[in-house]
């Protein structure tokens, strides 16, 4: 019995040794874009304010397929914004129009490509245009503002 529990103390010191863990962290998320709706004169984001409903879907159609997807919003710091990723991990370009309340607001389109590193691999967006809207990026936060004018609607 002593041998028994020696010899598997042994096997398993042994079988410690020569496991190894990946020390790298792989895990990502796929790209994403987030639009922030705001009033282009005051500023203010035009679902808190009640300009649009929040409780009405806000439709992306995909035009390279010719696809309806529809997304809920997220509320961060009392601000309504719609987070995208529907790009998943393919690299590509796509493009998407964008409507709110059944009004055509903006397209976009956007390019991704596969990154590889010496361990790891993700996909990452190359370029995005934005179009028939004025926008402004939040260089902090990476949020994209789309500049709405509300009193020519």
């Amino acid at each position: 019995m002593k041998r028994l529990i020696k010899l598997s103390l042994i096997l398993l010191i042994i079988t410690s040794f020569g496991c190894t863990s990946d020390p790298y962290n792989c895990t990502t998320s796929p790209p994403s874009v987030t639009f922030e709706f705001v009033d282009k004169t005051s500023g203010e984001n035009l679902f808190k304010n009640g300009t649009f409903d929040a409780k009405k879907a806000v439709t992306i159609t995909d035009l390279n397929e010719n696809k309806i997807i529809q997304y809920a919003y997220l509320k961060e710091d009392n601000l309504y914004r719609l987070g995208f990723n529907a790009m998943g991990w393919d690299a590509g370009t796509f493009k998407y129009a964008v409507k709110i309340e059944d009004k055509s607001i903006f397209e976009f389109q956007v390019s991704t490509e596969k990154r590889k590193s010496e361990h790891c691999s993700s996909t990452v967006i190359t370029s995005l245009e934005i179009k028939n809207v004025e926008f402004q990026e939040d260089k902090t936060t990476g949020v994209y503002k789309i500049l709405i004018d509300t009193q020519n609607q």
